[in-house]
């Protein structure tokens, strides 16, 4: 076997093992999520307001990447628990944009404490050596994650 088939193959084995290590990661915070009454999807728009600001109906359901109609039924219940609120588009007077609230923010702040409490958890009960481990391979999974560039 070459070094570039090896290498290749190796790849090929991180890549199915990141894949099933990032799947089961979602799965336990989404358990997590879903006892503070909060799905994945929800925390996801609610984070995706706070961080670039008010959004038409249409362009959350497509970087959330579910349908128009499926958006307006998420937007509506989080609308009714008072997360977030239809503001008019700057110049018009009809509400066309959704915007997070007050109460949205917290409610996504406390998801974020969750989430960091549920991993620290899971920290706490790894090795010492384990731990510099993940430490060490934190960096490269950030590049992984950003892409080239």
């Amino acid at each position: 076997m070459t070094a570039t088939r090896a290498v290749t193959r190796e790849v090929q084995v991180l890549a199915e093992g990141l894949g099933t290590f990032a799947q089961r990661l979602q799965e336990l915070l989404r358990r997590e999520l879903l006892s503070a009454e909060c799905t994945i999807t929800q925390a996801r728009t609610l984070a995706t307001l706070k961080i670039e600001g008010p959004k038409r109906l249409t362009d959350l359901a497509v970087l959330q990447q579910v349908t128009q109609p499926s958006m307006s039924i998420l937007v509506a219940r989080l609308e009714n628990r008072g997360l977030v609120e239809r503001v008019p588009e700057s110049g018009g007077r009809r509400p066309t944009l959704i915007a997070i609230t007050g109460t949205g923010r917290a409610l996504l702040d406390s998801l974020v404490a969750l989430r960091a409490r549920v991993i620290q958890s899971r920290l706490e009960q790894l090795t010492e050596g384990d731990l510099e481990a993940v430490a060490r391979a934190l960096p490269a999974l950030e590049r992984l994650v950003d892409g080239p560039g």
